[in-house]
């Protein structure tokens, strides 16, 4: 049994003992205990309507004390303050992050092959296989196509997600649901890789894999709120008991209000509605928030927006890169895809400023962290420097006058832990950026230099 306890969805007052402003009785009190603060141990908290009132000794925490309140007795106990996570997807996590196919992260060819195959096994004819991660270093010799994944499942369809979440590996059979052929185009902000005579190898980017995701059954309303429930109880065991939801759409909308409703909602959330993905404006984003008070709760807030100004620097070549890649890839764009367009972009940033709305990009590549930074300016040339703090994220890589004009704009650099070195996803990123720049990739130490608020962000379950 653990002997630490984390303080949940509480605002913090004061880190000081009763005064007479605070003489109304508390709700809670917590005594007897180890409390961590700023400024040392304490051994109580006092807490009223979700706020932290008081923290100090027992014998005077207690005086907050009435008839009413709640009294628990910690017995040695540690209190700490909850963490926050910047930038995480706890839903996508809950649903076994993209499929019920787990692959582990850097896995040799033939035991994502082997593991694919078992998934194969275990479903009945006909029915989809999904899952992930694959990464293409690790595939060695082994081709990434839709013969390779033929071999194994010639007759159910198999989508595989790759590392970072922004393309997919799949068969045959998968492209036939699709309707994918050879003279399918490319989608706005999409690639269907294809072979030197134009058939599609079956590995697709950005938005063109919703061709295929879109022919994938949804989960139900209930299995999304099992879901979502899952991944926060996840996170709340480990500490955190605040996050920014960096992607949700309808369903997630939906099963927080469900969680809240039910009680079952315990950390604070702020939930960034998505009005792109990979470029693609998302239908219905401007009902739902135009709704967004309907639909937020006391610990549920609808008031970010999340958009996608790029993909990733891998070997798909999707984020945004102010030079070209250093490898050679036939099918990739030699400096990325930006996948916002300033025109637009810019005057939505600014009209979403001055309705309150945080705006949270997605920017991996330099050439997509500068459109970001550009909209962000665009917003307070017109709005004024008062508004939301707007956040860049990920931000693996960001040019050094970039990152200077991030104070003055008064934005949010956001970096991304779980993706530095050592991790799968690197090698990817070291093949395709080559040996000089990524000596810059994910500059913290600059952005503390410059001045910035510097926030961190898991990006779980994406890796």
């Amino acid at each position: 049994m653990t002997r630490t306890i984390l303080l949940t969805g509480l605002t913090l007052l004061a880190w000081t003992a009763p005064t007479a402003a605070q003489a109304r009785p508390a709700d809670l009190l917590l005594v007897n205990g180890r409390v961590y603060t700023p400024s040392g141990w304490r051994e109580a908290v006092a807490v009223r309507n979700g706020t932290i009132v008081a923290v100090g000794s027992t014998a005077v925490v207690s005086r907050l004390g009435a008839a009413g309140t709640r009294r628990v007795d910690l017995g040695g106990k540690t209190v700490l303050p909850g963490l926050f996570d910047m930038h995480v997807h706890p839903m996508m996590a809950g649903n076994g992050a993209e499929g019920i196919c787990r692959i582990a992260q850097g896995v040799t060819a033939e035991d994502l092959l082997r593991v694919v195959a078992g998934c194969v096994a275990s479903v009945g004819p006909g029915n989809w296989v999904t899952g992930g991660q694959w990464q293409a270093v690790s595939m060695g010799t082994t081709p990434i196509t839709r013969q390779t994944l033929d071999a194994i499942s010639p007759g159910n369809p198999v989508m595989l997600f790759d590392i970072s979440g922004h393309s997919i590996w799949v068969n045959s059979r998968a492209l036939e649901r699709a309707g994918i052929r050879h003279d399918t185009p490319n989608p706005e902000g999409g690639i269907i890789e294809r072979t030197p005579d134009g058939e599609p190898t079956g590995v697709l980017r950005e938005t063109a894999t919703a061709l295929v995701m879109q022919q994938v059954p949804p989960p139900s309303a209930e299995a999304n709120v099992a879901a979502l429930k899952s991944g926060l109880e996840l996170m709340l065991a480990r500490g955190i008991t605040g996050l920014t939801d960096a992607m949700v759409l309808r369903d997630a909308v939906e099963a927080y209000g469900t969680l809240a409703d039910r009680g079952q909602l315990l950390q604070t959330v702020r939930g960034c509605l998505a009005y792109s993905t990979a470029g693609r404006r998302i239908p219905g984003f401007e009902e739902i928030l135009a709704r967004r008070s309907a639909v937020s709760r006391p610990n549920f807030h609808l008031d970010c927006v999340k958009v996608f100004a790029d993909g990733v620097p891998t070997e798909s070549h999707t984020a945004a890169m102010l030079e070209p890649y250093a490898d050679q890839q036939p099918n990739a764009p030699a400096r990325g895809m930006l996948l916002i367009d300033p025109k637009e972009i810019n005057p939505a940033v600014a009209a979403w400023d001055r309705m309150g709305l945080t705006v949270l990009f997605h920017a991996a590549g330099d050439g997509a962290v500068r459109a970001a930074i550009d909209a962000i300016a665009f917003a307070r040339r017109a709005n004024g420097g008062r508004g939301p703090r707007h956040q860049v994220g990920h931000s693996t890589f960001i040019a050094r006058a970039d990152l200077a004009r991030a104070r003055r704009l008064n934005l949010t650099i956001e970096f991304s832990p779980y993706l530095w070195a050592p991790s799968p996803i690197n090698d990817d990123i070291i093949k395709a950026i080559g040996p000089e720049r990524i000596e810059r990739v994910w500059p913290i130490r600059e952005g503390f230099a410059s001045g910035a608020l510097v926030v961190a962000g898991s990006d779980w379950a994406v890796v």
